[in-house]
């Protein structure tokens, strides 16, 4: 009889655990997903690929280098952004930015963005 309730307790303790761990995962990844003009700026094998978006389409000097980390295979195959003859092009690109919660090793979490693209179409 008590391994029974024994095995019944640990089964519980694994289930409740399992379900607090899935919780706290949802909870530090936010996504997003956006669709905007931009100018290709190159490829760096350690930043990835820059592009050149304008926050603020009214102000000329609002222009910010967004790092590309990641690419899926669909967007590779429409255009070849390792080539040097795509540099200054123009884009419609849709990306995906990931927010993250990282905690260093004093206990601190620091927020973080990681930028994904998922499609690419010259304009």
């Amino acid at each position: 009889m008590n391994t029974k309730k024994m095995m019944v307790f640990v089964l519980m303790v694994m289930v409740l655990s399992a379900n607090a761990i899935s919780i706290s995962k949802e909870k530090t990844q936010d996504k997003m997903k956006v669709t905007t003009a931009a100018t290709f700026d190159g490829y760096d094998e350690d930043d990835g690929y820059a592009f050149i978006i304008q926050e603020d389409l009214d102000d000329e000097d609002s222009e910010e280098t967004v790092y590309f980390s990641e690419i899926t295979e669909e967007a590779l195959k429409a255009v070849n952004l390792k080539s040097e003859e795509m540099i200054g092009k123009r884009f419609e690109i849709t990306y995906e930015v990931t927010e993250y919660e990282e905690e260093d090793e004093n206990g601190y979490i620091e927020l973080f963005e990681s930028y994904k693209i998922i499609a690419i179409k010259t304009l």
